[in-house]
């Protein structure tokens, strides 16, 4: 019997110096066992480190034979050895002659086994698994040196099984490094961490097996979890699911104590159950493992699986805990591209033309007041300061409407003289005024079905604003030269950067028009009275200007970040933008620095000292109100809006004054061309400076 124990572990021996693999090496020896041993089949079992026992390999002499692969004992390791001494041989030569317990009988019937021999294999005294032969034609005596034989086999099988597992554990060690150094490269080679991350769940999906992979990222408050960058043939249901994170505890303790979550099976446990439901319908098995960037969570990778429940192995947690660090560190150094993704996850779910970028509550109340009314036909009025992305507002409302499938027609009225304002909206007949060869239609019949959206409605003269209320009330017109009433259907969309009702108190803009467009009135905020927007807005801008340069520039200094934040930004979004603009292209690294930044953002710091103005006692007030009209517009080179807000007064209480106290443009500009600055207009239109002049 020993030369056929020597014969059975050479012939074991060449499948396990071909290649050391731990199921090829117990395949082979139920093989080798089963043909040695001359049995119709002869099975191994594997104890799992739960303690379940599953038949895992085996041999079959005859394909008619029932096959037991797979089979599970329905019982746990520590039932078993309460009812059988796992420690020695069990020989059973007759199974109908026992009284068996009944899950057990029924598995012998099912499988037709006459007599079985199961033998331990044990290395020091752990049990690693069970060696099963049967005879299921004929009743076997067992023979005590064949039991022996047996016993021997499963000693050398056990060194073997240890060496093997071993060799096994330190080879799936080496191939997590392996993997996490390719990925690692390919992160830090990558300049669009979206298209890397995709790239690095695909890696992770072939090295698991898993069905599909997801990022979820959290918003900037931490409260809810939404899923992105979807690799692999599952997680369709997933598009638009959000979860809320503080009504989950596993999720919250996830991100907390750093803890990857494993859903192994929706019948481990009912919060098992529930998160499995909730967070991937149709999933079977899940690894969650957290993001997080300098213990900030930032949100989770997520592999699945849908086919089957999955048991994970100490490799995968391993490994998928590995790759979620590397995507964490990628993150932790590219700020640029690890907000770009928050803020395209927040923009989710919004239709506009470009996105409306911003997390502070002036700018949310405006997209929310804005989507509110979208549904609704309602004439909306939107007021603020130039810059503040009236016109993406309005695109916002059509395209979130009944319209959107209907044009959107713009017309800037402050940008056409009164005549060709009236051709623009109304049209003309053919031979209306000199140069009319032929009839155009104007925006309202372009518009019809549609939206118009009437940029700068209060530079529109008097004559204009009449057939403008004419349209609005019936919605009919004529065109001019013409008398044909034509019917249109036109919803209205205003803009403004005045107040309208100071014009209409003013006289130069009618009561009952600016009535009729302020039906629901939307007031923009100028980007000084949301300065927390101004990170965001700078990331998504380089975002946009970096890919249109084809420079490679990740983010900007913390420095520089705080000059454009101290900055008073009179153009608002539109002046950042061009400052960003500007900056990528003078950026000679990297990152933008503070040399990069428009010199007025410089100097606007530099010159944070507030602007003095030392008056007499004694000196006449109305004296004092002209000198400080004076110095204030000097100022801010002229600029009329800004010195009215600096001086607490509205812009037309400003020109009352100006023209009370006969300040001429070269009397209000003292130093015209001081840093550079070039007279505009009448007074200039430079958008200079920062702070308030103070009266001492």
């Amino acid at each position: 019997m020993y030369e056929a124990r020597d014969a059975i572990i050479n012939r074991i021996n060449p499948e396990v110096n071909r290649v050391i693999d731990l199921d090829k090496f117990l395949q082979a020896t139920a093989d080798t066992l089963g043909r040695l041993m001359e049995v119709e089949r002869c099975n191994l079992l594997i104890v799992s480190p739960s303690g379940e026992l599953t038949i895992g390999y085996e041999y079959r002499s005859d394909p008619s034979i029932p096959s037991m692969l797979n089979m599970k004992i329905p019982a746990d390791l520590r039932t078993v050895r309460a009812k059988l001494d796992l420690s020695r041989p069990i020989a059973v030569d007759d199974t109908s002659a026992l009284s068996l317990d009944p899950v057990i009988g029924k598995i012998v019937e099912m499988t037709q086994t006459r007599s079985l021999l199961v033998v331990p294999v044990v290395l020091k005294a752990e049990l690693l698994g069970l060696i099963g032969l049967h005879y299921c034609k004929a009743v076997h005596h067992w023979k005590l040196e064949e039991v022996a034989f047996v016993e021997s086999i499963a000693r050398q099988v056990a060194i073997g099984y240890e060496y093997t597992r071993l060799y096994t554990e330190k080879e799936k060690e080496a191939r997590i490094t392996t993997a996490l150094l390719e990925i690692a490269n390919e992160i830090n080679a990558g300049e669009d961490l979206i298209k890397v991350t995709a790239s690095v769940i695909d890696k992770a999906l072939n090295l698991v097996g898993a069905d599909y992979g997801c990022i979820g990222i959290l918003d900037a408050k931490g409260e809810t979890l939404r899923f992105d960058i979807f690799r692999g043939k599952g997680g369709k249901e997933l598009q638009d699911r959000t979860v809320n994170v503080r009504l989950e505890p596993r999720l919250r303790s996830m991100f907390s104590l750093n803890t990857m979550l494993r859903l192994e099976d929706p019948a481990q446990d009912d919060r098992a159950a529930f998160l499995l439901h909730h967070l991937f319908p149709g999933a079977r098995s899940a690894l969650v493992t957290p993001i997080l960037i300098k213990d900030r969570a930032f949100g989770t990778l997520n592999l699945v699986w849908e086919r089957e429940h999955h048991r994970f192995s100490d490799y995968e947690v391993e490994l998928i805990a590995g790759i979620g660090n590397q995507i964490a560190i990628a993150l932790e150094r590219d700020r640029l591209s690890a907000e770009v993704v928050r803020l395209r996850e927040e923009l989710k779910g919004v239709k506009a033309q470009k996105p409306i970028i911003g997390v502070s509550d002036k700018i949310k109340t405006c997209i929310e007041m804005a989507l509110n009314v979208a549904t609704s036909d309602a004439t909306v009025l939107l007021q603020g300061e130039s810059g503040t992305g009236k016109e993406l507002i309005a695109h916002m409302i059509h395209v979130n409407s009944r319209r959107a499938d209907k044009p959107l027609v713009k017309i800037n009225c402050g940008a056409l003289p009164e005549t060709l304002l009236e051709t623009e909206l109304f049209g003309h007949e053919r031979g209306a005024f000199t140069d009319a060869h032929v009839r155009r239609i104007g925006k309202f019949e372009e518009a019809n079905g549609g939206t118009l959206f009437l940029d700068e409605i209060g530079e529109m003269s008097l004559n204009a604003q009449v057939k403008l209320l004419r349209v609005i009330q019936d919605g009919e017109f004529t065109r001019i030269g013409g008398n044909q009433i034509i019917k249109t259907d036109v919803r209205i969309i205003a803009a403004t950067n005045i107040d309208l009702s100071e014009a209409v108190e003013a006289g130069r803009f009618r009561r009952d028009l600016f009535y009729r467009l302020n039906v629901y009135p939307i007031q923009l905020p100028p980007l000084r009275e949301r300065k927390e927007d101004i990170y965001p807005l700078v990331l998504h801008f380089i975002e946009v200007y970096k890919k249109k340069s084809g420079k490679l520039i990740t983010g900007i200094t913390d420095k520089a970040l705080h000059l454009l934040k101290q900055y008073d930004w009179p153009g608002n979004v539109r002046e950042l933008e061009n400052a960003i603009e500007r900056a990528i292209i003078v950026a000679s690294g990297r990152m933008i620095t503070v040399d990069d930044l428009p010199e007025i953002v410089r100097r606007g710091h530099s010159e944070n000292l507030r602007p003095t103005l030392e008056i007499e006692l004694g000196t006449p007030l109305e004296e004092v109100e002209r000198r400080v009209i004076l110095e204030t517009l000097d100022y801010t080179r002229g600029e009329k809006t800004k010195a009215a807000r600096l001086l607490g007064i509205g812009r037309k209480t400003l020109y009352r004054k100006l023209a009370r106290y006969q300040i001429s443009a070269n009397e209000a500009l003292k130093n015209p061309v001081r840093g550079g600055a070039k007279k505009e207009n009448d007074l200039g239109n430079l958008l200079e400076g920062d702070g308030q002049p103070k009266v001492i």
